[in-house]
């Protein structure tokens, strides 16, 4: 019987542990969410001067501080929008693929990382195809986590647009045209040269779940967002959108 009374003492203790421990991780994942969010609400008030999306002008939906934010990091080379989302960040450019995963814009450590061009685009938002990648942090919608709100048409018929301010206080609009899902090693929708241009588009379509409303023959420049599906390790869920005025 004492024997029996110590197992069940024990069980109650690591079942007390476990709980408690599971509580403790659950606590830091918000709080990191808190400091995400917060994060991202100072770099809007830092390098974001004013919100005039009501205004009939849409060149002058966001101005940018882009002085101060070239200041802060050379490696900026646009400012990407998405109205009525948070997808409202700072564009860099490094000379590799690893460096701002996991880095801001201030060159610190962050989890979110910063929205980023692939390195290899030696013209970017004029090659015929650019890459630009973001975190999908799942339960915090931040960076290029609302990406996957694009699996739903309606989502998708009431965000088509997609803005890139450049630092020569010009910007870009695009239409969005394809939301799917690709493999990370795909050679594809990551190819930055795009030597064949129907063979690229002909990839923006396959296994696209909203509808395609573009001519193919006025395809001149095209956007291609990447995101992790945090489904399987190489699943990338990707948005593309052309140009549709400079």
């Amino acid at each position: 019987m004492k024997s029996k009374k110590i197992i069940k003492w024990l069980i109650s203790v690591i079942l007390v542990f476990v709980l408690g421990y599971s509580l403790y991780n659950v606590y830091l994942i918000s709080m990191e969410f808190v400091e995400i969010n917060r994060q991202n609400e100072i770099v809007q008030a830092e390098y974001v001067e004013s919100d005039n999306s009501d205004e009939e002008d849409e060149s002058d939906e966001l101005q940018i501080k882009w002085q101060q934010l070239l200041e802060t990091n050379q490696d900026v080379i646009g400012w990407i929008y998405i109205p009525d989302t948070k997808i409202s960040y700072p564009v860099v450019q490094g000379d590799n693929n690893e460096k701002y995963l996991r880095h801001d814009i201030n060159g610190k450590y962050a989890k979110t990382g910063t929205i980023f061009v692939d390195c290899h685009n030696l013209n970017p938002f004029y090659d015929f195809n650019t890459v630009i990648y973001g975190h999908n942090l799942m339960n915090n919608s931040s960076m290029f986590s609302e990406l996957v709100k694009y699996r739903k048409q309606s989502f998708a018929d009431s965000h088509q647009i997609i803005y890139i301010y450049l630092p020569d206080n010009s910007y870009l609009k695009y239409k969005v045209v394809s939301f799917h899902k690709v493999d990370a090693l795909s050679t594809d929708v990551y190819n930055t040269t795009v030597p064949d241009k129907q063979n690229f588009i002909n990839s923006m379509e396959a296994g696209n779940r909203i509808a395609w409303d573009f001519d193919d023959e006025d395809i001149s420049s095209v956007i291609t967002l990447s995101t992790c599906t945090n489904i399987k390790e190489n699943e990338r869920y990707i948005l593309h959108a052309v140009m549709v005025q400079e």
